[in-house]
């Protein structure tokens, strides 16, 4: 995913700052999860943190700002997480099930993350001529995504298709398991991860004639 950090403070935060900073985050993170996003108000989130309101408006302008910053955190968690991994594989085809395997771990070990992200896009309502931020980030991914099958058509590893309908197509298969990840912790995640790698192996493979 690429992500452009437009919320952080222009000064550059001492180490305290950040500190404070990932700390409050962290607290809305769970707040929210536990809460909901319109119960885990600023006063939740600051006795959750063991600080006062004001802490929080000093280093966050209100909370619209803290969850940019919240949505950021969890996007970029992953991408740390992820993009390592998608980068050490060689071929298009090997990258298309990483991107796919990793995700879904990282979805598997982040269930808290997951689930706040889940009651923000529930509840957040971007205001009428305003850029969203969530659907930038979300662009974002599917940029990196039509990157990985466009190589593969290159390189003739994937059939001619539209990466950006393949790559919406990817995303959208994936952002449907945070919920059945919450309604069903029973969920066999690895066994998940096996069937949509199976199934994008072969909508993109060469060989497969439509």
């Amino acid at each position: 995913m690429n992500i452009n950090n437009n919320t952080n403070n222009q000064k550059k935060l001492t180490f305290i700052e950040a500190a404070r900073q990932t700390q409050i985050v962290e607290c809305a993170i769970d707040s929210i999860a536990s809460l909901g996003f319109a119960q885990a108000s600023l006063a939740q989130i600051a006795k959750r943190a063991g600080i006062s309101t004001g802490v929080i408006s000093y280093h966050f302008k209100n909370k619209e700002t803290l969850i940019r910053h919240v949505i950021e955190k969890v996007y970029t968690s992953g991408d740390s997480y992820m993009r390592p991994l998608i980068q050490s594989a060689t071929s298009a085809r090997d990258m298309l099930s990483v991107y796919l395997e990793s995700n879904i771990a990282f979805m598997s070990t982040h269930k808290t993350y997951m689930l706040a992200l889940l009651e923000i896009w529930s509840g957040i309502r971007p205001e009428k001529g305003k850029e969203s931020f969530v659907f930038n980030l979300q662009e974002a991914a599917i940029y990196d995504l039509v990157q990985i099958l466009q190589f593969g058509q290159k390189n003739g590893e994937f059939r001619t298709f539209s990466p950006r309908v393949m790559a919406i197509t990817i995303r959208q298969a994936i952002d449907a398991l945070p919920p059945q990840i919450m309604t069903n912790p029973e969920l066999d995640l690895d066994a998940y991860a096996k069937e949509l790698i199976t199934l994008f192996q072969l909508a993109t493979d060469k060989k497969v004639t439509l």
